[in-house]
């Protein structure tokens, strides 16, 4: 499919790291994008937190957009991913934090979607962020 738009054109290049477009990868690209948003971008000074519900897919490929948009590598060592209560990366740069969690409401569709991983993946790079997440920024220590 040929993107139609900025969001789309991002979308099908995080594919390229993660070998194919799917819903939690997409969330990963938008969580990713608000924390370039919101903090700057130093993929070097960044660290990035994932956490998920299980250390498995599909909720691991949350972890791959984030390290696409961001630069936070396990490479690098500024990124890790841990299991716990929710789906959420929490980012820090400096003296400022971005949490940004999941809503259950997203992922509970996701669940039953009869869609296509990839059509679902589409309709998360639509939505606005309110939608996708809960977000927390705390600014200095």
């Amino acid at each position: 499919m040929k993107p139609s738009n900025i969001l789309d054109r991002i979308l099908e290049e995080a594919s390229m790291l993660h070998c194919h477009i799917g819903p939690f990868l997409a969330l990963g690209v938008r969580a990713g994008l608000r924390a370039i948003e919101a903090l700057g971008y130093d993929p070097f000074k960044m660290r990035a937190r994932i956490i998920v519900p299980k250390i498995s897919t599909p909720y691991t490929c949350f972890a791959d957009g984030i390290q696409y948009i961001t630069g936070c590598t396990l490479g690098k060592l500024n990124i890790e991913i841990v299991e716990g209560p929710d789906l959420k990366a929490v980012f820090a740069l400096g003296l400022r934090r971005l949490e940004l969690r999941a809503r259950r409401s997203i992922l509970s569709e996701l669940e039953r979607s009869l869609n296509s991983a990839e059509e679902d993946a589409r309709r998360i790079m639509r939505m606005s962020l309110a939608e996708l997440f809960e977000e927390e920024l705390v600014e200095g220590p």
